[in-house]
């Protein structure tokens, strides 16, 4: 396999969230040419698998992007584009490993939709499709690191309006100062802190105003909320101040870092030279939803996850052929 090709080729295919069919038929038809049980579900998922019987590891990597397109380019051994670290470097390490790798028992490439979104491709899996894992690594930009805790995640929302009226004379007050002061009660009422332990409150989406010389009748903000350990949604919901809702939740996750999948990813780094490593995501995956599914769980792949959603996103081919063979080596022990 031409790892860089391939990096190359699912990378000038756009796919944003519930934008990924035409990845979708690449990866299907490329997957076709060396595996025979292989489709794609309702959720648009591609997946495959191979062998049979007991253990089932799962081999889950997304196929979509947050938005906006990156021009692609190769530079000594690098590659550049829109989802290089999160998630198309990961997910091409998975597919290595997923056809070169020996299982003892049945082996699924589970390559999913709108991760970056609802994690509708994961929730269509958890609800059936192939055989139930017992052991799941969860492909994300850890630099080879071995993850084993996630925090939650939540969107919450405000959205105020008002009567508007004329810039010069604004007597019925401003709901752009009222947006930025529930904002504020928002951060305080979570305590939100730069900390793995705390709550942290981004705004990452305002919307506001209709014209400059006219008070503006409705603003919105989206605010992307991180739950940390030992908190969980009900908390953030009994939280929030009036003006605020959330729409979507997710709770923290963590596994025991001594977990069978774990241990094997761990003996495998050893064998290739890799020193281990244990990390704890700051951010929110697939991994909290795929958790229930077995606490034999741990995110890894390649990628250095501070250039994940840059406009700088890069990734070392090097690292992708690594996280391929631990994978590979992985998979081949688990009984």
């Amino acid at each position: 396999m031409d790892v860089t090709q391939l990096l190359v080729d699912v990378l000038k295919i756009y796919s944003p969230s519930h934008g990924e069919a035409e990845l979708a038929r690449y990866l299907h038809a490329y997957l076709k040419r060396h595996v025979a049980d292989v489709w794609i579900d309702e959720a648009g998922n591609v997946v495959a698998v191979k062998g049979g019987g007991s253990p089932v590891v799962w081999l889950h990597a997304h196929m979509d992007t947050v938005p906006g397109p990156l021009p692609v380019r190769v530079e000594n051994g690098v590659v550049w584009g829109r989802g290089a670290v999160d998630d198309k470097g990961p997910l091409v390490a998975y597919l290595k490993a997923f056809l070169e790798a020996e299982p003892r028992g049945t082996l699924v490439l589970a390559l999913v939709t709108a991760e970056e979104d609802d994690s509708a491709g994961t929730e269509a899996l958890m609800r059936g499709g192939p055989p139930r894992p017992t052991h799941i690594y969860v492909g994300e930009p850890t630099n080879l690191h071995i993850a084993y805790a996630y925090r939650g995640g939540a969107k919450v929302y405000i959205e105020l309006q008002s009567r508007g009226g004329h810039a010069s004379s604004p007597i019925y007050g401003n709901v752009v100062e009222e947006l930025y002061a529930v904002y504020q009660e928002v951060k305080r009422a979570l305590g939100h802190a730069e900390r793995y332990d705390a709550f942290t409150v981004t705004p990452t989406v305002v919307q506001c105003g209709e014209a400059p010389n006219k008070v503006p009748t409705r603003c919105v903000m989206v605010l992307d909320v991180r739950i940390p350990p030992g908190r969980t949604c009900r908390d953030l919901l009994q939280s929030l101040p009036p003006g605020a809702r959330s729409a979507s939740c997710t709770d923290p996750v963590e596994v025991s870092p001594t977990n069978p999948a774990a241990r094997a990813l761990t003996r495998a780094l050893i064998k290739l030279g890799v020193e281990p490593k244990l990390s704890r995501k700051w951010g929110t995956a697939d991994f909290n939803i795929l958790a229930a599914l077995t606490k034999n769980i741990v995110a890894f792949g390649p990628g250095d996850p501070v250039y994940a959603h840059t406009e700088d996103e890069r990734i070392e081919v090097a690292q992708v052929e690594t996280a391929a063979a631990a994978l590979k080596l992985a998979v081949g022990e688990i009984k």
